[in-house]
């Protein structure tokens, strides 16, 4: 059951550490990089944790993934110093089963949230918030929840101790504190502002004890609506400008981080959603990959995924084993000694190899590598990559069966549903034996 929460931390009186409320220049100076061999430091503990998402954005869409026409440089600063993955999965191609992924650790359909729009997350689950604030986390989120509409579905019921954002959408008129409505407005433009100082101002109010931030952006979804400081700066439109400002914003709350000296036992992850609206629909880029938000193709559920953690992730490593944010619940819960939840988990702890302890974490796929299942429209399984295959049911992206081998052709062009009936039988008996059909 949801955990009751009597009320929320107070923060507005706190003073502002980084990200000045819209006059601070997108211009800031970068800090100091670690030495590329860091000398071997004292255990300081379970880290503190932070999940950056941002929001139908592309695999294509940063520097480090191959844009030529948006500049990132603080995420990219950002993998540089940790580690980047290059086949970063979410469970479902849209945003509110994946979200329920992402907190639950679990497929969404099981979650009570197979599609958009949500109802609420099964009164049952037990959530990322949960299981750290048990284990004596501050827990703080704000931005977009997406996983119910109701007061009592609100995040700090849910065991996060402050909630800052919007229920669902991206209206910048709608924002609730804790579980009730406010006044507040700001402009689109700002939005990513305002949530990257009011994480900061609850970490600050924190940092004494160990802490989970989420902060759940609106931005790069459409429309798009760059602030001045930005528009126009990119070779992207718009779009390019408005991800150029998230950027400045992580550098911004990267700064935050140092400034209270708690960046070096912080682990934070950023990533996505689900993949980006892409050409005719939309600006966005999934880079080599076929399909985007809503598609099972990899474009969809294929997303960036870096990690920054100083005193343990070596930085500048480039991960091509695959992962999913559905192996975030049990990674913080191994990291900071927490207790799995009673429901089964469907990711897996990969903090060994996140932390370069291993290369590859395997599964009980082909040939021994991980099976990732992914979901579409309805809480219909959509397919499954096992090893390096990828088998897709029919869907929007296909109205017939497909098979690929992601290692020879991530772009999914070439279909070997004949030359290999083997595998793709084998896959779709796998897929029975995992959801019971």
């Amino acid at each position: 059951m949801p955990i009751p929460r009597a009320g929320w931390i107070a923060l507005a009186a706190l003073p502002l550490l980084a990200c000045g409320g819209g006059g601070g220049s997108p211009a800031t100076a970068p800090l100091p990089s670690p030495p590329a061999a860091a000398t071997p430091e004292p255990d300081l503990g379970p880290p503190n944790v932070v999940v950056i998402l941002a929001d139908d954005l592309g695999w294509g869409d940063l520097g480090s993934y191959g844009s030529t026409t948006i500049r990132t440089p603080n995420l990219d600063r950002l993998a540089a110093e940790g580690v980047r993955f290059t086949s970063f999965y979410v469970a479902a191609p849209i945003c509110a089963p994946s979200r329920a992924g992402l907190m639950t650790g679990r497929w969404p359909p099981a979650t009570g949230i197979p599609w958009n729009p949500p109802d609420h997350l099964d009164y049952d689950e037990t959530i990322i918030a949960q299981l750290l604030h048990d284990r004596g986390y501050a827990t703080g989120m704000v931005g977009k929840w997406h996983l119910g509409w109701a007061t009592h579905d609100m995040p700090i019921h849910w065991g996060f101790d402050y909630f800052y954002g919007i229920a669902a959408g991206e209206d910048e008129n709608d924002f609730i504190l804790g579980d009730q409505p406010t006044k507040d407005t700001v402009s689109s433009d700002q939005v990513a502002r305002r949530y990257t100082e009011y994480a900061l101002k609850f970490i600050a109010a924190n940092r004494d004890r160990r802490f989970f931030m989420y902060i759940a952006h609106r931005d790069p979804h459409l429309d798009n609506y760059p602030s001045p400081d930005f528009a126009g700066r990119s070779r992207a439109g718009a779009y390019g400008d408005v991800i150029e400002q998230l950027d400045w914003t992580v550098g911004e709350f990267m700064k935050g981080l140092a400034s209270l000296g708690l960046d070096r036992n912080t682990l934070v992850v950023f990533t996505s959603d689900n993949g980006p609206v892409v050409p005719p629909k939309g600006p966005g880029s999934a880079g080599p990959f076929s399909g985007g938000k809503g598609s099972c193709e990899e474009g969809g559920v294929r997303v960036p995924g870096i990690a920054r953690w100083p005193a343990r992730i070596r930085p500048g490593r480039v991960v091509a084993e695959p992962v999913s944010t559905l192996d975030l619940l049990p990674t913080f819960v191994a990291l900071s000694g927490a207790s799995l939840p009673r429901r089964p988990v469907h990711g897996q702890d990969v903090s060994k190899l996140l932390t370069g302890e291993v290369e590859r974490i395997g599964g009980a796929g082909i040939d021994g590598g991980r099976e990732i299942v992914f979901w579409q429209q309805g809480g219909q399984v959509g397919g499954l990559r096992s090893g390096k295959w990828k088998y897709l049911r029919t869907g929007l992206w296909s109205g017939s069966l497909t098979l690929f081998d992601l290692e020879a052709d991530p772009g999914e062009k070439h279909n070997l549903i004949r030359e290999r009936a083997d595998i793709a039988q084998r896959l779709e008996q796998r897929l029975v034996e995992l959801i019971g059909g």
